[in-house]
Parts: C-alpha cells; structure tokens; sequence
C-alpha cells in the first residue's frame, strides 16, 4: 500500500471527522487512490476515497459534481457527501459517499466469473444508460477525442487494412469507465469523475470488452445492448474500446491479461458483416 497515500487517507479522515472502519480496503488502479469505508460524525456508513493528482489534474474531478448536479435520480448511484482538496503537485482530493446499497460485481474491472444478475437488473441498466446519453454536458468535456480515435490504428493495426473509417459521426454523455468494479448489484454506478462526450456506444463497448473473458456475460452485453453495438457508431465503439485495452496492456497486469480477448474481438468485428 503506497505510505504517501496511506499518511494522505489518515489525514482526510481527520479533516473531515470520520472513523474508519479499519485501514483502507481497495487501492485503485495504478495505486492512484485507496478507498474504504468509514462512520461519519453521526455515525452513518460512507465511504471515503482519497486519491493522488496534480494541480492540473484536479479539473477532472468537477465530473464529481456535475454528476450529482445533472445526472436525474434515475441513474441511481451513491449521493456525494463531502470534498476535501489539499497540497499541490501532487496534491490530495478525498471525496466521501454514502455507502453503496449492495456490493460491486467485481473487485477488478474484469471479471473472475459469472456475474449471475437478473433479467431486471440488466433491463435498468440499459434504461439508466440511455437516461445518461441524453444529459447535456460542456462541451469540453471529453472522455475521447477525434485524434484519438483516429490513432487506433497504431494498435489494432487491421483497422488500417481494412480501410475502416475512423470519423466519430455522433457523440454523446457517457460514463467512460463503465467496468465491472464500477457496477453495483442492485444497480448503481460509481466513479463520474471522468464522463463526459464519447462515441455513441462506448459505454456499451467498454463493459462489453471488460466482459470478454466471461462469455456468458458478454452474451447478456451483447443480447442488452444489441441495436446499439450492431450499429456503425457501435462497432466503431468496440474497436476504439479494444485498442485502449491493448494499449494499456503494455502498463499493467489487468489489461495484459485481457489483451488477447480486445484483439480477438476486433478481428471477428473487421471480417463480420454489419447487420
């Protein structure tokens, strides 16, 4: 557990008068951040993340507050609490939530095994979803640009043999993390700190790749998210989605295992027939 982060949590909970519930349990990807759960002064349960970034890298956390502001009750999630910022280059942010009504469906982005959630609970997913690709955002937001997309490319490199064209034609709000440890059951989302505008059917794409090792959790993707993977703008998804994986392949263990899946997946997308 990275001791500058482990002093940062100790800090934050002092700041803002919480008891933890013993040390933090889950270290973030790339140990950017530890999160775990805590008492505030009442002794109600919530949940405390405290993560590591640089000045600059503090305006990404505003998705934090446009979600609670512009995201309807529909998308259900764990309401914001509390924010503490502090220090600089790099500094510390140390958000707090109510706790989650259930658990997450994994502990990693990926999954272990099935995932065995209800016909109902994919239903509200899809709904939850589609109610997020509807919210307007500033227009700076990004979670993928145009030049990005247009690299991939250099990563699946079928994609320039084929001849496919890389133009992103519709955009909208989107998640643009939407794994499987940012997914509870029952169902919310955690983690809005990076959505914004994506390609029209990333977020279906990004859980869809995520899912790729567990096939019958990839069929219920697949079977939910249909008309929305099946199209031009989905397919295109898929493939800026398995070109980020194998690229992040090179940085960690997470994403090296599930590289051979991304590049399966974008060869069987490039020599299939749109529907």
């Amino acid at each position: 557990m990275p001791e500058d982060l482990l002093n940062a949590w100790r800090y934050a909970v002092m700041q803002l008068w919480l008891v933890p519930e013993g040390d933090p349990t889950h270290i973030g990807l790339g140990g950017r951040s530890l999160s775990g759960p805590c008492l505030d002064s009442d002794k109600r349960p919530v949940w405390l993340r405290v993560a590591a970034l640089s000045k600059a890298g503090r305006k990404a956390f505003e998705g934090v507050h446009l979600a609670d502001a512009l995201l309807p009750a529909t998308v259900p999630r764990p309401a914001l609490v509390s924010e503490y910022a502090w220090g600089s280059d790099p500094g510390f942010i140390a958000h707090v939530w109510e706790r989650m009504r259930g658990s997450v469906i994994s502990t990693t982005p990926d999954l272990a095994g099935p995932v065995g959630l209800s016909p109902q609970w994919w239903a509200d997913l899809r709904a939850a979803l589609d109610t997020v690709h509807t919210v307007s955002l500033p227009p700076r937001r990004q979670v993928l640009t145009q030049a990005y997309v247009g690299r991939i490319a250099r990563f699946i490199p079928e994609v320039a043999e084929a001849g496919v064209d890389l133009t992103v034609k519709k955009w909208e709000a989107s998640h643009g993390d939407l794994h499987w440890a940012n997914l509870g059951d029952p169902l919310e989302f955690l983690d809005w700190e990076g959505w914004g505008w994506a390609p029209v059917g990333y977020d279906a794409a990004t859980l869809l790749t995520y899912a790729l090792p567990q096939g019958e959790a990839a069929t219920e993707v697949r079977t939910s998210f249909a008309d929305v993977l099946a199209s031009e703008e989905g397919r295109l998804a898929q493939l800026v989605s398995a070109a980020e994986v194998i690229q992040a392949a090179e940085r960690d263990e997470l994403h090296a295992r599930l590289a051979p899946y991304a590049r399966k997946s974008a060869r069987d997308l490039l020599t299939s027939t749109p529907q």
